[in-house]
């Protein structure tokens, strides 16, 4: 359970950011009193960036889930499909992937996968081999630890909406650095990327 302290946190965190949406490359830097009277400076950095996605083809594990779950099931079933791929031979072609096709607040639902990126053709079962389609996405990176994760994909989302353009699922989290790589969360490096049709 997030306590008050962090609940409010979190949510000075989320208007920084969604503030700072309207513009590229903006610093968003805010002194904010919590509880206790303690003082805190939080600042942020949004650099969007478009970028043009080729198809892709990647070994999924998807599964229909509750958003409380869903940190669970990528740290162990991408640990599992990584495995399973050293195990198997299979070579990645790019960094440990999640896909997001529904994220619903409302009914505390998702509808994830953990995914890695391999050549065309390449099969190891369980998994399912996918190919996602090329096309425009709007891409944010991030460093550091996954507490504010939440709040870049907020922060991707009203950015899309902001410029007119259309969500289109999956949306996408490449661990450039994660878990897999190091143990320190501050040298993660995860790219957000949400591809749309204007």
């Amino acid at each position: 359970m997030l306590s008050y302290r962090s609940l409010i946190a979190g949510l000075v965190l989320l208007t920084l950011i969604l503030g700072a949406c309207k513009q590229e490359g903006t610093v968003v830097s805010e002194e904010v009193k919590v509880e206790g009277g303690d003082t805190t400076a939080q600042s942020l950095s949004l650099d969007f960036t478009e970028i043009e996605l080729k198809d892709a083809t990647y070994l999924v594990f998807r599964q229909e889930l509750s958003l409380q779950d869903v940190p669970g099931f990528l740290a162990i079933e991408a640990d599992s499909l990584n495995n399973k791929a050293n195990r198997g031979g299979v070579k990645a072609a790019g960094p440990m992937t999640s896909l997001f096709y529904v994220w619903e607040p409302e009914t505390g639902t998702a509808d994830a996968a953990v995914a890695l990126p391999v050549e065309k053709g390449t099969k190891l079962s369980p998994y399912v081999s996918i190919t996602l389609p090329d096309g425009p996405a709007l891409a944010l990176t991030m460093d550091g630890p996954y507490d504010r994760l939440s709040a870049f994909h907020y922060a991707l989302s009203a950015e899309l909406q902001t410029r007119g353009y259309k969500p289109v699922a999956p949306s996408i989290e490449e661990y450039i650095v994660g878990p897999l790589e190091t143990r320190d969360a501050q040298e993660f490096k995860t790219r957000i990327i949400y591809p749309y049709t204007k």
